[in-house]
């Protein structure tokens, strides 16, 4: 157990020291200084690069050192390339140019790794399997095989060890983003360290294959109905946390236009059926493909269209469905207030937004774009302005929220690649006016009314229960009423400070009618004849009798100013 932890350790140390140099090689020297209080990081290997840092931008020398930092810190910038909200724009958009630059790991660890999850041998999995991998990420690698009853299915198997490497990374950017918290990012609402731990949990969950294979389970069952999405089936016999077996999806790639055009599809069709299958994941199942990039959409024929690749999902819940909804009414009315009272309802306006300049902001940009005929608004550039005044007045967006804007500019941009007229404000329109009018078929609403009902004799049901847990919880004297009412502080303050004198005068007229008593008799020491204890008294009673004169004249000046 000694040695084990003294790797552990040596293995840290070495990982420190290999962060510090990429960071400091992309002249982010200062970053890497800072790392000495966390890390145990000698000097000895800051290496400052004045060469990359003239001939590159800050934003490319992050993606540059995000790159050679590793799968984790790539995984990390993928993720930050949604958050205009927390970082500024020129990174965002330089991050979004992620690569995973891995090579692929040998044969023999797959087998080994498909033997310790399913106890089995390929070949009685398989009927054939290609030995070479078709794609190498950084998580796992795909390979194309064959089950025994003939399906053609694509296998995931995840990179041996990945998990301990990823946990590693984990430990030291938090450590790093302490450092950044504390040193550079003071006045920001949203704490990098809160921003790792989300991405914590985020890819912990992408490093088990069964969350994404219950993803796409998901996709398939909401979308079994519609004649215009293929999503592919999941073979759970043979997946595991560290295996993913699913259906071979045999299609074109979006960005193969040139089979397209070969094929006499319709790209501008395509490119619609695309942006409203997306609209239906927003605004009929709250459930949306986090990443629908060209490479994960696979075009069947001139109907259909196929979404691959279920490791980054995003979930609307209904308070920020309605945020969404109400911002695309108030947007189309002008209504600043109401877009304004919508953010303040999802938490986002913080004490740190100045709601005036934000205000006025955001009243220029629906201005500016309200003028602009639809066929030629262009909605990322829409929502990259929403996102960047965000980032500007220090509002808190949810991080699904802006996963789900970045999904649409994707998928805008992937629109354009089939079409370059293609225009997702003027589909989203008349996609969404098909769904209400959806909604409104007598089937819809009596389903909704059914669940609806359902929901309200759930509540009711649970009414008698709850006034019985208030009643004894009142009979066992375990509820308190507290009330505040405004004004009453300074009120409050007055009767103490005259309760105080009052208490004081008193003591002050006991202390002069019982020197004067006092000083009548005879057995007490004297002075000048007369009794020390009376004079004393007498003393005492007119310090206290001046000061309290002195503090209802100052108190009385003060009223006055």
């Amino acid at each position: 157990m000694r040695i084990n932890k003294k790797r552990g350790k040596y293995s840290n140390i070495k990982r420190y020291r290999e962060i510090w140099k990429i960071l400091s090689k992309y002249g982010f020297t200062l970053l890497a200084e800072k790392m000495e209080r966390v890390g145990p990081v000698k000097r000895l290997f800051l290496k400052k690069s004045t060469k990359l840092v003239n001939e590159y931008t800050r934003s490319q020398r992050i993606r540059l050192a995000i790159e050679e930092l590793g799968p984790t810190f790539v995984k990390l910038g993928q993720i930050l390339s949604t958050r205009y909200d927390i970082i500024p724009k020129d990174i965002v958009e330089e991050l979004s140019y992620l690569q995973d630059k891995v090579k692929s790991f040998d044969w023999i660890e797959a087998e080994r790794i498909f033997k310790e999850e399913l106890n089995m041998e390929i070949d009685d999995m398989f009927m054939e399997f290609d030995k070479e991998p078709i794609a190498a990420a950084s998580i796992g690698q795909v390979y194309k095989g064959k089950l025994h009853n003939g399906d053609n299915v694509v296998v995931k198997v995840q990179r041996p060890n990945i998990d301990n490497i990823i946990n590693k990374d984990l430990e030291i950017l938090y450590k790093i983003g302490n450092l950044i918290d504390e040193h550079f990012n003071k006045k920001k609402v949203i704490r990098f360290t809160n921003v790792i731990k989300e991405f914590s949990y985020f890819i912990k969950r992408e490093l088990d294959y069964r969350y994404e294979a219950q993803n796409c389970n998901l996709f398939r069952e909401n979308f079994k109905e519609n004649d215009n999405v293929v999503v592919p089936k999941i073979y759970w016999d043979y997946t595991t946390k560290k295996i993913l077996v699913m259906e071979e999806v045999k299609g074109i790639k979006v960005s193969n236009l040139e089979e397209i055009d070969k094929r006499g599809w319709d790209r501008e069709k395509l490119a619609e059926i695309g942006a409203s299958v997306f609209m239906e994941q927003i605004f009929i199942y709250s459930f949306f493909h986090g990443d629908p990039h060209p490479g994960n959409i696979i075009i069947l024929d001139e109907k259909k269209i196929s979404f691959i690749d279920f490791g980054i999902v995003g979930y609307i819940d209904k308070t920020t469905l309605n945020f969404i909804v109400n911002l695309l009414r108030s947007s189309s009315d002008k209504n600043i207030d109401k877009m304004i009272n919508s953010l303040k309802e999802l938490g986002a306006v913080t004490e740190e937004t100045d709601e005036v300049e934000f205000r006025k902001e955001l009243y220029y940009i629906v201005n500016y774009y309200y003028n602009i005929p639809l066929q030629k608004i262009k909605f990322s550039e829409a929502i990259n302005e929403v996102l960047t005044a965000a980032y500007k007045h220090k509002l808190k967006i949810p991080s699904q929220l802006t996963l789900l804007m970045k999904s649409i500019i994707t998928i805008e941009g992937t629109g354009k690649k089939l079409n370059p007229k293609f225009n997702f404000a003027q589909i989203s329109k008349k996609t969404l006016r098909n769904m209400s009018k959806k909604k409104l078929k007598p089937k819809n609403i009596m389903d909704n009314l059914f669940k609806n009902s359902w929901d309200s004799i759930d509540m009711i049901s649970n009414i008698p229960s709850k006034l019985n847990n208030i009643l004894d919880n009142i009979e066992k004297n375990k509820v308190e009423i507290k009330m505040k009412q405004e004004g009453f502080e300074h009120l409050e303050k007055e009767i103490n400070t005259m309760t105080n004198r009052i208490s004081l005068s008193l003591l002050v007229s006991a202390l002069v009618v019982g020197s004067s008593i006092v000083i009548q008799t005879n057995d007490s020491p004297k002075i000048m004849g007369l009794s020390v204890f009376g004079l004393v008294g007498y003393v005492s009673s007119a310090i206290l009798g001046i000061g309290l004169v002195l503090s209802i004249l100052i108190n009385i000046r003060r009223k006055n100013r």
